[in-house]
């Protein structure tokens, strides 16, 4: 919790490190105490100063600020720790959103718990979150693994191995890879289901759903816009089918349907893929 003294109107902050969340996209995503905490600060730390400068100007808030950022984070590490060794409260934010995830301010973060100063959080938006909950897709099991490679041959490798997780899969993208990324997507996940999420808390939020190759179809037509977070369906817990017993309601449904019909009323029963009924069946065909 954020410790303070009210002295002529101003809260005095704890010396100490204060991680803000900062809005994702719509500026009123902001809570109080964030105001409050960055209008008593003694400094700010900002991933971008510019792009700060938006929400900062909005809530009036004149906090001196500093750059921190991914490429001199690890130099700015003394000149922080000599601001807190000095009594002073240091807000850090990124440029949206909650700092540390896919952001700078891990490292300042964890050497200052380590050697025992005074660490908090003011929560807030957190796009991997808002992403999760707007697809769709199931929450009770996640995993964030941040921004996909950029080199085709990194990409297959970061998902594969991830391929058979059976909790929803989060991750960032650009708008001008997320074609090349939904093509080695469609390559390792097939009919698996992906969600596309942009523009959250905007104006133009926009969550497509399907295979990878029905969001090629369709950010082909429509040129994808914003930054994405994709998000990939769990695996099916295939780990308690008994492939026997499948095998053998299939021989004896395919003597009165289909094998479309008979993977979909096996699917819905048994609460598996139809694929995978299916491919079963496609073995069984072959074996005939």
């Amino acid at each position: 919790m954020t410790s303070k003294i009210t002295e002529n109107n101003k809260n005095i902050l704890r010396a100490g490190l204060y991680i803000i969340a900062t809005p994702i996209g719509n500026l009123s995503d902001i809570t109080f105490r964030a105001i409050d905490t960055l209008q008593n600060a003694d400094l700010i730390a900002c991933e971008d100063t510019r792009v700060s400068k938006v929400l900062l100007d909005k809530y009036s808030i004149k906090t001196p600020t500093t750059s921190v950022h991914n490429y001199n984070e690890t130099d700015r590490l003394d000149f922080l720790k000599s601001q807190i060794d000095n009594g002073k409260a240091v807000a850090f934010i990124s440029d949206a959103g909650t700092p540390l995830i896919s952001d700078p301010g891990y490292k300042i973060s964890s050497l200052l718990r380590s050697l025992g100063y005074y660490v908090t959080i003011i929560p807030g938006p957190s796009a991997p979150i808002a992403g999760l909950v707007l697809s769709g897709f199931p929450t009770d099991r996640f995993m964030f693994i941040g921004f996909v490679p950029t080199k085709n041959n990194e990409k297959a490798s970061f998902f594969n191995q991830i391929k058979n997780e059976k909790a929803t899969v989060i991750f960032f993208e650009s708008p001008n890879r997320i074609l090349e990324t939904l093509k080695t997507l469609d390559e390792i996940f097939r009919d698996r289901k992906i969600a596309l999420v942009r523009e959250i808390t905007k104006i133009y939020e926009e969550v497509q759903s399907g295979t990878a190759k029905d969001l090629i179809s369709y950010f082909t037509l429509n040129p994808p816009k914003g930054e994405f977070v994709g998000l990939i369906h769990p695996a099916d817990d295939t780990t308690d089918i008994n492939i026997d017993k499948i095998k053998n309601m299939l021989i004896l449904l395919l003597k009165h349907m289909s094998l479309k019909d008979a993977s979909e009323f096996i699917s819905s029963t048994f609460e598996i893929s139809k694929k995978t009924v299916y491919n079963i069946g496609l073995e069984i065909k072959k074996e005939d």
